[in-house]
């Protein structure tokens, strides 16, 4: 369960990064390109995930343990995405590898 919302909280991060007037993002898979191109459609899919997760992170840890757990998973995704993206270090391929691995471990062990 939180392998999905660690997810969705860097999915709604990153779309609102990409939704900035600043951000040029010429390097992503190609179902994701014509979505960064319309920064409104952006930064609207950014708020629902982020709201979904928000409310998930909530309904998991509590209310006020859920708001603050959900702003430091959010203040580290949005500083992992503004420092590491310039420099390409995110991977698609890698991105995707770690989310399935460790939803097997969380799977497994849990």
């Amino acid at each position: 369960m939180y392998t999905i919302l660690l997810l969705l909280i860097f999915a709604g991060s990153f779309f609102w990064y990409s939704s900035s007037e600043k951000v040029k993002i010429k390097h992503a898979p190609a179902l994701i390109l014509p979505l960064m191109g319309d920064k409104i459609r952006a930064k609207i899919l950014s708020i629902v995930l982020l709201g979904l997760s928000w409310v998930l992170t909530m309904y998991l840890q509590g209310l006020l343990s859920g708001t603050l757990a959900f702003g430091a998973y959010s203040m580290g995704f949005f500083s992992l995405i503004v420092l590491l993206w310039p420099y390409r270090y995110f991977q698609w391929k890698q991105l995707a590898f770690v989310f399935l691995f460790s939803l097997f471990l969380e799977t497994i062990i849990f």
